[in-house]
């Protein structure tokens, strides 16, 4: 089977993590220190590797401490655990719609369900789409909003602006871009927050084990403030995560190369009377997923004419304005983000996809659409 997604690692960040597994330092230490690093060397600030994105974005929650009733607006269309991380930590969450052709959050869709009680945005980047964060942070900035960034899918490049948003999440996980079995980096570029992010995510302990450790008495165990839990990444996944980080650039190119052959082998099937279109897709998306739109009546279809080839498919991602926790939360609907939920299909998208796997591939889907039009034809002259 062709498989949606595989974590591609070199025979360095394999290499990077054995060494570091004989060193016997895996738990959160230097290779994380060094991972952050990168972070603040491209935008200043500070950064926190975390155990998951997911992690980060908790973080992020809770470090604007939310007072009762609190609001923060999330798309729909995104994985549950952008809303999650917020609904965890104290928060209301408000379900936006999400713009028709690019599933990504607006202003206008943030205007639709905003209150009084609003304090903060999610924008996420959707599939490695870059989300309008000017526009988003333009608009929060007017009404006191905190904007988040969920970068899950959009990993930064050197000489990128530094985020747009208060914090950045982050993810290293196993089918992202830089891939560590599961990981994430929350920044920000609030100084102030650093401690009490560094201590939460730390069980509330006032130093972290390489502090405690530094010296050859170690320290005791000081108590902060705050609570917390276990929320830091560790070394060995650091060093997988570092490696992709390394490779980012070349990497990055070649998604962007297969998503490239995958647009020019569908480009006329994309029009409105044919059965598929593609999203529309700038010349910085990181291309971290491929996804068509697909009418509700024929995706199915086209999922089984490729799972007869042997290729999987997948579906990104189920509306959350549908989701039992946040029904009734958001008086609104979203009918952007819950007919794309019946639409959308994600492909195959490998660092490892062989030009044959792709062409089988773009062959099947072709092949279908083929049957959709001798379909149509037919009831043409009915």
């Amino acid at each position: 089977m062709i498989q949606v997604f595989r974590a591609v690692l070199s025979e360095e960040a394999i290499a990077a993590a054995a060494q570091c597994m004989r060193e016997g330092w895996v738990g959160y230490g230097p290779r994380c220190r060094r991972l952050e690093q990168h972070f603040i060397d491209m935008h200043g600030g500070w950064a926190l590797a975390t155990g998951s994105c997911t992690s980060a974005l908790y973080l992020s929650a809770l470090l604007l401490e939310p007072a009762p009733g609190d609001e923060v607006i999330v798309p729909a269309t995104t994985f549950v655990s952008t809303a999650m991380a917020f609904h965890w930590a104290g928060w209301r969450v408000r379900i936006a719609d999400v713009d028709p052709d690019t599933l990504l959050l607006t202003p206008g869709n943030v205007e639709a369900v905003a209150t009084e009680r609003t304090r903060a945005v999610v924008a996420v980047h959707l599939y490695g789409q870059r989300a309008a964060v000017r526009e988003l942070a333009a608009y929060c900035a007017r009404r006191a909003y905190v904007l988040i960034e969920d970068g899950a899918h959009r990993l930064p490049l050197p000489g990128e602006a530094a985020p747009s948003g208060k914090f950045a999440c982050y993810s290293f996980n196993a089918v992202k871009e830089a891939p560590a079995g599961e990981g994430g980096m929350l920044w920000c570029a609030d100084a102030a927050l650093e401690p009490a992010a560094r201590q939460i995510s730390n069980l509330g302990l006032a130093l972290d084990t390489p502090q405690r450790c530094s010296t050859v008495q170690h320290r005791d165990y000081e108590f902060s403030q705050h609570g917390g839990l276990k929320l830091r990444l560790n070394d060995i996944a650091g060093a997988l995560a570092q490696d992709g980080i390394d490779r980012l650039a070349s990497t990055r190119q070649q998604r962007q190369a297969l998503a490239r052959r995958y647009d020019r082998a569908f480009a006329d099937l994309a029009f409105p009377d044919l059965p598929m279109r593609l999203l529309h897709r700038e010349t910085d998306d990181s291309c971290l997923m491929y996804v068509v739109r697909v009418g509700k009546a024929r995706r199915s279809a086209l999922r089984e004419a490729l799972a007869h080839a042997g290729v999987a498919s997948s579906v990104h991602y189920s509306s959350l304005s549908l989701h039992p926790l946040f029904l009734g939360q958001t008086e609104l609907t979203c009918p952007n983000a819950e007919l794309a939920q019946q639409e959308v299909l994600t492909l195959p998208l490998r660092l490892d996809l062989t030009s044959a796997e792709q062409e089988k591939i773009i062959a099947a889907v072709r092949r279908w659409a083929e049957a959709e039009a001798r379909l149509k034809r037919g009831r043409a002259h009915e």
